[in-house]
């Protein structure tokens, strides 16, 4: 019996194995990434379609789309939100035990802020990238926070006659209180 050519067909198929188990973790760790929220943000040629005392609210929702938040300013202005949100796994999350406390996401979030002076005409905006891990407990109590936001927008896109979606404001419920300041 030829000893050599069996031992080399167990390391051939370990070999094999552990490239196909590789490759098995990469799509699993790339499946874990989750983007959600308005691609819109990070699109900057459509902020340079955005013309000051010129472009109105509903210019601004041709181009951006519904926004997530809308904020009345004291002054009397108003600034419409958008958030886009790539979140992944923390490593924490998969080791036993351990990941049932410090489990959660590690989130990049990025956010558009458009102003409109009180002619509702478009002024200025800000953007701005935040990174932020949130860990899985604090994520799922924001499900428990009142959703504000979405009836500000209801509110906003009822006075503009413009369409609201349900689905994109219920997506958003809580981002505003994980990542914004303002």
């Amino acid at each position: 019996m030829n000893y050599a050519l069996m031992n080399r067909f167990p390391a051939h198929s370990a070999v094999r194995a552990l490239k196909l188990f590789a490759a098995a973790s990469l799509v699993f760790l790339a499946g874990c990434a989750t983007n959600f929220g308005s691609k819109t943000v990070d699109d900057f040629g459509r902020y340079t379609q955005l013309e000051k005392d010129v472009t109105d609210k509903v210019g601004v929702y041709d181009i951006f789309g519904q926004p997530h938040d809308v904020i009345y300013l004291a002054s009397g202005e108003c600034m419409w939100t958008y958030y886009a949100v790539s979140a992944s796994m923390n490593g924490a999350t998969f080791v036993p035990i351990v990941g049932l406390f410090a489990g959660g996401t590690n989130n990049t979030v990025r956010i558009g802020y458009i102003y409109f002076d009180q002619e509702n005409l478009y002024q200025k905006v800000e953007t701005q990238t935040k990174e932020q891990y949130v860990n899985q407990w604090v994520g799922i109590a924001t499900i428990a926070d009142e959703n504000d936001e979405k009836d500000r927008v209801l509110e906003e896109m009822t006075k503009y006659d413009l369409p609201f979606d349900q689905t994109i404001a219920d997506q958003m419920k809580g981002v505003q209180t994980l990542f914004d300041e303002s």
